[in-house]
């Protein structure tokens, strides 16, 4: 069992080291983002990997499993469904 849990890790952009081996990278998905639609015109992709695929309103380990608990969520109020901020932090 690692000490601190990321419960919104998303593409793990929250950490330098994105294989930190002391964190568990959890998520309520599993997927690759790609856009090309954008005003530079290339290509962009975020790998959403986590650890353990599960939504932070239900985290399936028991209480007081970890040290730490990173807890960054989304912040977004008004993105256009079809932003590339809505995509990748799976607002809809």
């Amino acid at each position: 069992m690692t000490p601190i849990i990321d419960v919104c890790c998303g593409s793990r952009m929250f950490w330098f080291d994105k294989e930190n081996p002391n964190v568990t990278f959890m998520d309520k998905r599993h997927e690759t983002v790609r856009s090309t639609d954008n005003n530079w015109g290339h290509n962009r992709v975020i790998e959403i990997n986590p650890d353990i695929v599960a939504d932070f309103r239900n985290i399936p380990f028991d209480d007081n499993s970890f040290h730490m608990v990173v807890f960054d969520p989304p912040h977004l109020l008004k993105a256009g469904k079809n932003s590339w901020l809505a995509k990748i932090w799976d607002v809809r």
